[in-house]
């Protein structure tokens, strides 16, 4: 497929209309060749509103590639100085967790704001999740999300007003490294092991287990393992191994990141804990304080000046709990707002 064509996902939109031209907007298709111009967007929107993150133009190619099914459009500018510009974009993904769900993201250059742009992109966004849901034909349970950072009031009012409700927290957390725990002791039988190529397949069965058995999820290709790794330091990351039995068996795993491009908006230089997960059989053998001390320490050896994570108020493995111990902090939250369809 060429990078001017829809992806897929697309096809099932395109019966939805693209929201109307007005203040000399156009609207059309979001495809691969599109990057330059949405990243250049990125950079507009978080240099207006200072979160304490950036968006690299790695993940601007991730979310325009083809590793998930999705749909979107780009609205540009044909008038005045701004001509030309991609000033707004939509993008509907759509995951299956046990049930369909579409997860939607947007945004709107800070020179266009406040003329309707983002009630129209909510409108589409709504009817590309509801043809994306049908075209999936699952039958069963089906939502659409979205998620809606502090400070973005006016989002939040468009999703309460389209009946979508407040269903969950993500908190962010917050370490600083400068004051390291001692690592636990784990017995005779479990260790902990540096991440290597030839774990990943251990691993990606050990996350797929935890997802049938905790969410209900189906299992992860190997190709969706593998996102979102752009990021991705295997020096800082770890695997729980239980070496009894006549084959070493992964227990649990934590995946941890470098997003360097965040550093200048944070003030210092800080690593990012993406994923950790432990079965259920070894939680209590301080395995989850295990992997997040490792991190910890590897990030600190690497002069990271703090660590972060992201937890959800869903998650009841005991994590919160944990991570409060070693000295994490809530630093901020992102409420998730879902439409049962």
């Amino acid at each position: 497929m060429s990078d001017t064509a829809p992806r897929a996902g697309a096809d099932a939109c395109a019966g939805v209309p693209m929201p109307a031209s007005h203040h000399g907007i156009v609207w059309e298709p979001l495809v691969p060749a599109h990057h330059p111009a949405l990243a250049t967007l990125f950079a507009r929107m978080e240099a207006r509103d200072n979160p304490p993150y950036r968006t690299s133009p790695g993940e601007v190619a991730e979310m325009l590639g083809g590793a998930t099914q999705w749909s979107g459009i780009a609205g540009f500018a044909t008038r005045g100085l701004a001509a030309g510009r991609m000033i707004a974009y939509a993008q509907v993904t759509i995951r299956h967790p046990g049930r369909v769900e579409c997860v939607c993201s947007g945004g709107v250059d800070p020179d266009f704001r406040r003329i309707g742009l983002g009630g129209a992109i909510v409108d589409w966004q709504e009817g590309a999740a509801r043809a994306m849901i049908g075209a999936a034909g699952s039958g069963g349970p089906a939502q659409i999300v979205c998620h809606v950072e502090a400070g973005q009031e006016d989002l939040e009012a468009q999703l309460q007003s389209h009946g979508f409700h407040w269903s969950r927290t993500y908190y962010e957390m917050r370490a600083d490294l400068s004051s390291l725990p001692e690592r636990p002791p784990l017995g005779a039988y479990l260790s902990l092991e540096a991440w290597a190529p030839e774990w990943e397949e251990p691993a990606r069965q050990a996350a797929n287990l935890l997802n049938e058995v905790e969410w209900g999820r189906p299992p992860l290709t190997e190709e969706q393992w593998f996102q979102g790794r752009m990021s991705f330091v295997p020096e800082w990351s770890f695997l729980l191994v239980d070496r009894r039995g006549d084959r070493p068996r992964v227990g649990g795993f934590l995946i941890a990141s470098r997003y360097e491009q965040d550093w200048a908006a944070l003030g210092w230089r800080e690593g990012y804990i993406d994923q950790m997960g432990v079965l259920g059989a070894y939680r209590q053998s301080r395995a989850v304080d295990a992997l997040i001390i490792a991190s910890m320490h590897a990030q600190a050896g690497d002069g990271m000046e703090r660590t972060g994570t992201g937890l959800g108020s869903a998650n009841h493995s005991g994590a919160l709990a944990v991570y409060d111990y070693l000295g994490f902090r809530t630093v901020g939250q992102t409420r998730l707002y879902a439409r049962e369809v």
